[in-house]
């Protein structure tokens, strides 16, 4: 994933509530897969070994917070479980283990949750502070706060 892809993510994280950010998180995962599939056919496998980490990062992070009170977690566990070792295998054996599985699962998934996120009209969780692009703003020594493009 390139810098510019890496900042659209974030901008839009920025201005997404809980289910707008379970689509963003799927299809961080799908592009760093769609890369690695890349890289492997490319036969650049250091990369595809990166793409495929990045991945279980993001997917690990949507196991971590599934809420077991509802009945759906549980399954949704099942398929991250699957997914991730697939992963796992993919990345030990240096080889694309059921990529495209993971992909068509994860893919398909990302448009159910993008139907519910229809209906959820909660605030961003995040708040919707405007984001300038191009600034970045910090302190300095003497608590002054300042902009840099």
């Amino acid at each position: 994933m390139n810098k510019e892809q890496i900042n659209e993510f974030s901008m839009r994280i920025n201005q997404s509530n809980r289910t707008q950010i379970v689509v963003i998180t799927y299809e961080i995962i799908i592009n760093y897969l769609d890369t690695a599939k890349e890289s492997f056919d490319n036969s650049d496998i250091d990369d595809f070994v990166f793409n495929v980490r990045k991945a279980r990062q993001f997917l690990n992070q949507l196991s971590s917070v599934l809420d077991f009170r509802y009945g759906i977690a549980k399954e949704l566990m099942s398929i991250y479980m699957f997914a991730n070792e697939c992963l796992i295998a993919s990345e030990v054996k240096r080889k694309d283990v059921n990529i495209s599985t993971v992909i068509s699962i994860l893919s398909k998934l990302k448009v159910a949750f993008e139907e519910v996120s229809k209906q959820d009209t909660s605030k961003p969780l995040m708040g919707s502070e405007k984001v300038y692009e191009g600034l970045t703003y910090g302190r300095n020594a003497k608590g002054t706060v300042y902009a840099t493009k």
